[in-house]
């Protein structure tokens, strides 16, 4: 759904009154993160986190759920622990967005090289990421000096937030759903790189395993990119702990099947291993509290 059409479908109370109180709200807190030093932004961010932990009632039992899937064998004491430490995870990461061209330039930086290769060659290729680490640090910045990514996004309902969260960000905004298909496309043939987070459940999708169980996931990498013959990258930004963030880019390797349903399924069963292993590895940095399976499945 188009930035427009949602703008269209908000109440009039919406359009005139919570939508622009929140919007200020947000920018108000934002520019309050910016005026502080960055350890001090992320460090208030994550009190913020925290206390939600406690009041989010409903998006904590999703995330107990998930959690259960990914890790059936840790008590529930263990899966608690790894609960609250992402809500704080993701408060720090909000208290850091003001600061993200500066966490940026201060990252470690490993595999660039493949992206600043696709550049030169002037083509198009994909980087698949996930809700995972601080994705907002790349995606807010130029990776490097005269390259950027073009990320696929969903706009948010309010169009106050929309502007304030993802407007700010460099390059082509694709915006989900059919509107978003040609710009990706155009993006694509113009040697650009397009950023999608593939750790999202899409209705419409095909299932594929993710931590053992079916997953509804979006296919839409893996057939432009067998189609136009595009590499795919998988792109992780870390949180290390000496405060300091790890960005590491690299080549997923693809399948010579050549046919389409078999180098689809494959492709996108490579991608959820990639990303369950960065979970595995940190599962205080991946956001548990969606709902990436069937509805059936949190009842």
């Amino acid at each position: 759904m188009s930035l427009a059409l949602r703008k269209s479908k908000r109440t009039v109370i919406q359009q005139f009154l919570t939508d622009p109180i929140i919007g200020i709200a947000v920018f108000i807190f934002i520019g309050f993160f910016k005026i502080l030093p960055v350890r001090t932004a992320s460090a208030i961010g994550g009190f913020f986190g925290t206390s939600l932990y406690y009041v989010m009632k409903n998006r904590n039992q999703i995330g107990r759920k998930n959690l259960s899937f990914a890790f059936p064998n840790k008590t529930p004491a263990d899966r608690e622990k790894i609960l609250k430490a992402m809500w704080r995870h993701w408060g720090r990461v909000y208290g850091e967005l003001p600061h993200a061209a500066y966490l940026y330039r201060q990252a470690r930086k490993k595999g660039l090289s493949y992206l600043q290769e696709q550049a030169r060659l002037k083509q198009g290729c994909f980087v698949c990421s996930g809700h995972f680490g601080n994705f907002e640090i790349s995606a807010a910045t130029y990776l490097f000096d005269t390259y950027c990514l073009n990320p696929v996004y969903r706009s948010a309902n309010n169009p106050w937030l929309d502007k304030l969260l993802f407007q700010r960000r460099k390059g082509v905004l694709i915006p989900k759903g059919a509107q978003g298909a040609k710009k990706m496309l155009d993006v694509l043939k113009q040697g650009g790189a397009v950023v999608l987070l593939c750790d999202q459940k899409l209705r419409e999708g095909i299932s594929v395993p993710f931590f053992n169980k079916p997953a509804q996931t979006a296919p839409a990498v893996a057939t432009i990119a067998l189609k136009m013959d595009l590499p795919i990258y998988m792109a992780r930004c870390v949180r290390g702990t000496d405060g300091v963030f790890d960005i590491e880019v690299y080549p997923l390797p693809l399948s010579k099947q050549t046919n389409k349903q078999a180098f689809v399924e494959e492709t996108m069963l490579k991608i959820n291993q990639e990303l369950e292993k960065w979970i595995y590895e940190k599962p205080e940095q991946w956001l548990w509290i969606h709902r990436r399976f069937e509805k059936s499945q949190y009842q």
